[in-house]
């Protein structure tokens, strides 16, 4: 019997090489900069794009994959086999996991497709996306990965803060009065990813201060399998909080990571973040 195939998008952030060795399909998300549109991972660079982002005029939005895009996708997959998950960012965010199931809907008599909002982001969703990948590789049946995914989203855990609400607020995620006050106060929110929605936890008006905020959120945790720092362009508030993670937890599983363009529309690109797994 064929594996199951698994669908993503590249808000997963998931390495090329990663994608490519356990054959994971990836749809872009489009970001659009004034009148100039990208696909994320195909037709710019993180790099070029945060640069991009600090000199635009305009903020810089996103838009999902097209349903004829999943079509295209999910065309091709069942090609090859009959079952196929799809795991998507959290609908909270992105439109992308409601674009996915309509674009399932038609094949669901020919063909076993789930779509599963995975409530997640970033390297989060990347975590998710590639467990899911290694069980259909090892043999895992479509109900078998699906219960593992569905399983595994409660124990993922995300939390960033950022040098502004500025990209939050263009991007709707606040309103335009607590930012204004955040700004005015330079106020750096601790935000969280609860249920799939950010939510601000706590706010401090120094970067060593929630880098602080960011250590007491890790170490809260009793049995983390594994840790990623998230950054865009600031090592030394990376190199800050491993050191004080470490003098606390110091066998720690630790790696570093970026986020993203499609975070960075949300974030800017001066966050930092975390993203926990916890063990059973």
């Amino acid at each position: 019997m064929p594996p199951v195939k698994i669908l993503t998008d590249s808000t997963a952030d998931l390495p090329p090489d990663v994608a490519r060795r356990l054959d994971i399909t990836v749809l872009p998300i489009t970001i659009h900069v004034g009148k100039k549109s990208f696909r994320d991972g195909i037709d710019i660079t993180a790099e070029d794009f945060f640069h991009q982002l600090e000199t635009a005029s305009i903020p810089a939005t996103i838009s999902a994959p097209t349903q004829r895009d999943f079509e295209k996708a999910f065309a091709e997959l069942t090609k090859k086999s009959n079952d196929i998950v799809a795991i998507h960012a959290s609908s909270k965010l992105s439109q992308t996991f409601r674009v996915a199931t309509r674009a399932a809907a038609p094949l669901l008599g020919r063909s076993r497709i789930v779509v599963i909002d995975s409530q997640l982001v970033s390297v989060g969703l990347g975590m998710l996306v590639t467990k899911a990948a290694q069980a259909a590789a090892d043999g895992a049946t479509l109900d078998e990965v699906v219960k593992l995914v569905r399983g595994l989203i409660p124990r993922i855990y995300i939390a960033f803060f950022v040098e502004t609400l500025e990209y939050l607020e263009k991007g709707g995620r606040v309103g335009k009065a607590q930012s204004v006050l955040g700004s005015m106060l330079s106020i750096k929110p601790l935000l969280i990813l609860e249920d799939g929605e950010i939510v601000a936890l706590e706010k401090v008006r120094t970067r060593a201060k929630a880098i602080e905020k960011l250590v007491e959120f890790i170490t809260e945790f009793t049995h983390i399998e594994k840790m990623v720092v998230l950054h865009s362009n600031t090592p030394e508030d990376v190199s800050a909080l491993i050191e004080q993670v470490n003098a606390i937890l110091p066998n720690l599983d630790i790696s570093i990571d970026h986020y993203g363009p499609v975070m960075a529309t949300y974030l800017g690109p001066s966050a930092i973040g975390v993203v926990v797994y916890e063990g059973p």
